[in-house]
Formats: C-alpha cells, sequence, structure tokens
C-alpha cells in the first residue's frame, strides 16, 4: 500500500472517529438521562416542606425544595391526617409533586408521623410525569423553628425521597 493511500485511510478513519464521537455527545446532551447510569435505577432527592395553611383545613397545602438526583420546587397537600387518640400516631395520605422540567412527577403517598419521635414513614407510587409507575419511598424528620417564611407554625419537615427502579427497569 502506498504511503498517500495509507495517510487517505487514516484520515478517513480519524474523520468518521470525529463525527461518531460528535454525534454520541449531541445525543448525550439531547438527552442526558437516556445516557445516565441512574436512568432506570433508583433516584435519592432530599427534601424541605412546609405546610402553608392550617392543617385542620383539609386538603393542606404543601411547599418546598426538592435536590439531589434531581433538583427543582416540592409542591403537595395532605389529603388525611387523623392523630390517634393519645395523639402519638398520625396518619397521612398525600399528594407529592415535583416540579423539575423533565423530571417533574406526581405521586400518591400513605404513611403515618410518629409525633413522639418526629419522623415519619410513608410509601407510595408515582402516578404522572416521569417514571410514571415506579414506587416511590418517603422518610423525614420534623424540624421546629424552621424560619422559613410561610411555614404553618414555623415548621418545616426535612428529609428523603427514594423512587425505586422504573417498571421496566
Amino acid at each position: 500500500m502506498s504511503a498517500f493511500r495509507s495517510r487517505g485511510l487514516e484520515a478517513a478513519l480519524v474523520a468518521t472517529l470525529i463525527i461518531s464521537t460528535l454525534a454520541l455527545a449531541a445525543s448525550v446532551l439531547a438527552n442526558p438521562v437516556a445516557e445516565s447510569p441512574r436512568s432506570g435505577g433508583p433516584v435519592v432527592l432530599s427534601f424541605t416542606k412546609w405546610l402553608t395553611t392550617d392543617p385542620s383545613l383539609l386538603p393542606a397545602v404543601m411547599a418546598g425544595t426538592v435536590k439531589g438526583d434531581v433538583v427543582g420546587i416540592f409542591a403537595g397537600e395532605a389529603l388525611v391526617i387523623q392523630t390517634t387518640r393519645s395523639g402519638d400516631i398520625t396518619r397521612l395520605e398525600a399528594t407529592y409533586e415535583v416540579q423539575a422540567a423533565d423530571h417533574s412527577f406526581k405521586a400518591l403517598m400513605q404513611g403515618g408521623q410518629n409525633n413522639q419521635a418526629g419522623t415519619a414513614l410513608l410509601d407510595g407510587v408515582i402516578l404522572g410525569g416521569w417514571r410514571t409507575g415506579s414506587r416511590v419511598h418517603v422518610e423525614y424528620h420534623v424540624v421546629t423553628n424552621c424560619g422559613q417564611p410561610g411555614a404553618f407554625n414555623n415548621t418545616c419537615f426535612t428529609g428523603t425521597i427514594t423512587i425505586g427502579p422504573t417498571p421496566e427497569g
């Protein structure tokens, strides 16, 4: 093979490699979730939320922020708040909504709060938006005197939202 033909073949291979790399980079930038190692696996968000309305007037409105694997706004409504006669356990049912562009979702959550410990556990499922059908687990603790403007009774709730694998993942 002549040196001229060898250089031409090398140039063609380099051009093909550059074009392929640019095409792959463009597809990753256009849809980063598609190439993300977490695209079908568990996702963990940390959140701070608070009630913006009196919880005795259901549904009670919630607001807040999320960060971690997804960054955005937290919104929701407490649909059921029932406390035992002894006051130590509160049954909770709520909608959780994360507003985060392509990673926005709405989930229906059920669980309870241990009022003595100031902790809660809730489980649910994403009913709309990103990762519809995925299971969701929430853990939080109560923070008094949180200093958040608009927080009912100056109380916030901080914790994690863990989204399980997608149903097909």
